[in-house]
């Protein structure tokens, strides 16, 4: 008797992690449609795998991600700047950015719609074109932002020129009850993973390389560091991406709709299409 019951433990236990297992699913998010995102459609070993094996009832769930930039709707996607018109990138060529050039500001805004409901942190990914001044190729005039080099030769840093970076989750259609207005996320700092409020927030980047930020997953019934409720996200909700450059800027950073993504493991069932492309949900 005692061995029966230990099987059907074991079995139970087997049974449950493989259900776990099946139900979950990398994702990502991006401006309109996903599966051109720039960096995405070019990076066949990660995005590329979501794109041809995150498939819900009504196919694949990137090539149906479009939500039309009207922020009078729940539920929209979009990216406006401040900094000036979009031309091609000379770092990401193909790519079109618009610059903020060395000691001018900028500001750059991304509205993300998330497809699935995430069981998991959100990473967004950042990919900065930074130059020094008046320079247009990565592979003579790389640069860091809030570093210079004074004329005799020696680099500083300075924190305050580097670009701030706000970041909310904004409710959506099927949000959960009494989240009904917009929620400053926080950051797990690395190394450390302690929580910081990203509200101009600043960070530094590299010319050419990916920013990874990880954003903590808000629970319902928990606060932020900034004291606020949270809740769970959905399917739906948004997530609003704010940089701002500010004046004492020491590069030409660039960035255009392509530049930021955000990534996260979804919930299998919880897929929400979008209402314009080759499919029309129900």
């Amino acid at each position: 008797m005692k061995k029966t019951i230990l099987t059907t433990l074991a079995f139970s236990v087997v049974i449950g992690a493989a259900v776990a297992q099946a139900g979950n699913i990398p994702e990502f998010d991006a401006v309109c449609d996903d599966s051109t995102n720039y960096f995405a459609a070019t990076n066949s070993a990660q995005y590329g795998q979501v794109i041809a094996n995150n498939i819900g009832p009504l196919g694949p769930l990137e090539l149906v991600s479009c939500w039309p930039a009207d922020n009078t709707k729940q539920t929209y996607e979009e990216f406006t700047t401040t900094a000036g018109w979009l031309y091609d990138d000379p770092v990401f060529p193909g790519m079109l950015s618009a610059l903020t050039d060395v000691y001018n500001e900028g500001t750059y805004h991304w509205n993300i719609v998330l497809q699935m409901k995430p069981e998991s942190d959100l990473n967004i990914n950042i990919y900065d074109s930074v130059l020094k001044h008046n320079e247009f190729s990565p592979w003579t005039a790389a640069e860091q932002t809030g570093r210079y080099r004074a004329p005799w030769g020696q680099l500083f840093f300075v924190p305050s020129a580097n670009p701030q970076i706000t970041v909310q989750a904004i409710p959506g259609k099927y949000h959960t009850p009494k989240f009904e207005a917009p929620v400053t996320l926080d950051a797990r700092a690395i190394p450390g993973l302690q929580a910081v409020p990203l509200s101009s927030a600043v960070y530094t980047s590299k010319c050419l390389w990916a920013d990874d930020i990880v954003v903590v997953m808000p629970e319902t019934g928990t606060k932020n560091t900034s004291g606020q409720n949270m809740y769970n996200l959905k399917q739906g909700d948004m997530i609003s991406v704010d940089i701002a450059i500010p004046g004492n800027n020491t590069a030409d950073i660039r960035y255009g709709q392509d530049s930021v993504t955000v990534k996260y493991i979804g919930i299998i069932g919880t897929w929400l299409y979008a209402p314009v492309g080759p499919v029309t949900p129900q």
